[in-house]
């Protein structure tokens, strides 16, 4: 049974097993997220799920630079998954968000110009990696209307961060 709790506005699930541990973080990194205490009970072996992250600010990802820190200097493997866009945008702007971490998955932001519908993707790193290593983005089909659609951002700015 995952331990659930919170820190000002954002929500951290944490499961333990054999494996490793498993982290669901579902809110806002701001001023008011304190990561610090909760990274001391983490493992070795760490899975960050950051899907849920709708917000991050200069204080929050400074906490967010210190987890990862912390957890780097312990010898802590950490694997990134299903990034948010929120995340991404400042993985690309400031080098140390994203430390020595693997990124699993992430979010990429979609938009088809025939029905102005907007999607936010997630796709694997591994299984689009050397689409990727191009700056390119895999096609994906609006769901409604089954044409391509394009990605919302510059593919070669958005994905900056796979290259560190």
């Amino acid at each position: 049974m995952p331990l659930q709790f919170a820190t000002g506005r954002l929500r951290i699930e944490w499961s333990s097993s054999d494996s490793g541990d498993r982290v669901v973080l579902n809110g806002q990194l701001d001023e008011l997220a304190e990561l610090a205490a909760f990274c001391e009970r983490l493992g070795t072996n760490v899975i960050i799920d950051l899907e849920q992250v709708s917000f991050v600010n200069s204080i929050g990802l400074r906490e967010w630079v210190r987890t990862l820190r912390a957890l780097d200097q312990r010898g802590a493997q950490v694997t990134l998954s299903r990034c948010s866009e929120a995340v991404v945008h400042h993985m690309n702007m400031v080098l140390s968000a994203r430390g020595r971490a693997a990124v699993e998955s992430f979010h990429l932001p979609y938009h088809c110009d025939r029905c102005d519908r907007q999607v936010s993707v997630c796709l694997s790193v591994a299984e689009h990696l050397e689409t990727f290593r191009h700056m390119q983005v895999p096609e994906q089909p609006c769901a409604g209307c089954g044409r391509a659609m394009e990605m919302s951002d510059l593919p070669e700015t958005y994905l900056m961060f796979l290259e560190s």
